[in-house]
């Protein structure tokens, strides 16, 4: 599915968090907006200026001290050349303080209905949020984000952060509604978090907004819509460079649900800094990922009824039963995996596979190779002799075990 490019959905989802963007920042020499005379909001509207937002106004600022509340507020954003208006409704800032430095801290932060409307006129992508919410924001100062305003973005901290009542519209693709999105911080190492989790909630992926072939293969398989999630748990040493993506869970609902782990060596603070300098430099960025070590790598597939609808809807234009096709099907596996040219291997898949075929509950693939394997040795043996791969990493196949 081409739903929406990657750049573009994360750019809008960014967007609708003024505290979790990542895009490059672009430095003010004055500010746009009129002091309230209160410095926690002030301060507040001050870094939003420092970076990437130009605010044309707001309401009314009431409250006192570190309790404070703005409505109305209003600000364009420049993303890398494309231009936006923001609106949020209303920011209540719990228990705020500012340090001698500049950086804006509270106990807790909210905004309700943010929106986010491009003002280019190609690509549109706009956002609407019902409700952020942030315990322990801690905001950088102004000073600091416009002495990386040519270089890197700083990024804001806190505890959680949450949004709900998410909907994405594209100009020509639909809409997207998406019920919750969240991230969890853990465990902090300086300015990088280390440990935490994210998730997506409600996803719903529906036939109208699809083109016609995308919307014929849906409805083919008896869907009017799907409701997708997303959790991943990840926990990274940046001392040891051990990243440990310890779930990663995409499920649809009365679908099917695709597990993942993976744990990777050598991806120090160092290599994430150069990573992130080379983002513009892909072969830079190849280069430095080869140095990466592979120490394990799981996968695994459980079926709600998406196999069975494949099944059903491939025999019926087969103009075959179920049962036939699939005898049809395991039948040419050997053959078709033959290409892999590592008998071994191809007969532990076609085993695994015709278990899966007949009976589809769910299909595990496991990468466990005895030491950890370089990332450049896994690209040049895919490379040079791809049938030796599965047997450096040590994959292993099974079907429909607990």
């Amino acid at each position: 599915m081409t739903y929406l490019p990657l750049r573009r959905r994360a750019r809008a989802f960014a967007l609708a968090c003024p505290f979790l963007l990542a895009a490059p920042l672009v430095s003010h020499t004055a500010l746009a907006f009129d002091a309230s005379g209160n410095q926690v909001a002030d301060t507040f509207m001050e870094i939003l200026e420092a970076g990437n937002a130009t605010i044309s106004g707001y309401d009314g600022v009431s409250g006192s001290g570190g309790d404070v509340v703005i409505t109305g507020l209003r600000a364009s954003v420049d993303d890398n050349g494309k231009t936006s208006d923001l609106t949020i409704a209303e920011t209540s800032i719990a228990g705020g303080s500012v340090d001698a430095e500049g950086k804006l801290s509270a106990d807790t932060m909210t905004m309700t209905d943010v929106a986010i409307d491009d003002t280019d006129g190609k690509d549109k992508v706009n956002a609407r949020v019902a409700r952020v919410a942030i315990v322990k924001p801690v905001l950088p100062s102004a000073a600091s984000v416009k002495a990386k305003a040519s270089t890197d973005a700083i990024a804001p901290g806190y505890s959680s952060a949450e949004l709900t009542g998410i909907v994405v519209e594209t100009e020509d693709q639909g809409t997207i509604p998406i019920a919750r999105a969240s991230a969890v911080v853990d465990r902090m190492d300086g300015d990088l978090p280390t440990a935490g989790s994210l998730s997506l909630e409600g996803v719903e992926v529906s036939a109208e907004a699809l083109d016609e072939d995308e919307r014929k293969t849906l409805t083919d398989l008896g869907y009017d819509k799907v409701m997708l999630s997303l959790q991943m748990e990840i926990d990274w040493d940046p001392a040891s460079g051990t990243l440990n993506i310890e779930k990663l869970t995409l499920a649809g609902e009365n679908a099917a649900t695709i597990n993942a782990t993976l744990r990777i060596n050598g991806l120090t603070r160092e290599v994430v800094q150069q990573l992130d300098a080379a983002q513009d430099n892909p072969e830079k960025a190849m280069g430095l990922m080869q140095g990466l070590l592979v120490e394990s790598l799981t996968l695994r597939i459980d079926n709600g009824s998406l196999v069975d609808r494949l099944l059903d809807n491939q025999a019926k234009e087969a103009g075959a039963t179920r049962e036939e096709f699939v005898q049809q099907l395991t039948g040419a596996l050997p053959f078709m995996l033959s290409m892999i040219n590592n008998p071994g291997f191809q007969k532990k898949v076609a085993a695994a596979a015709t278990t899966f075929l007949n009976d589809p509950k769910s299909l595990s693939a496991t990468a466990m190779p005895s030491a950890p394997v370089p990332f450049a040795q896994v690209l040049g043996t895919a490379m040079m002799a791809p049938q030796t791969l599965p047997d450096i990493l040590g994959v292993t196949i099974t079907a429909n075990e607990n």
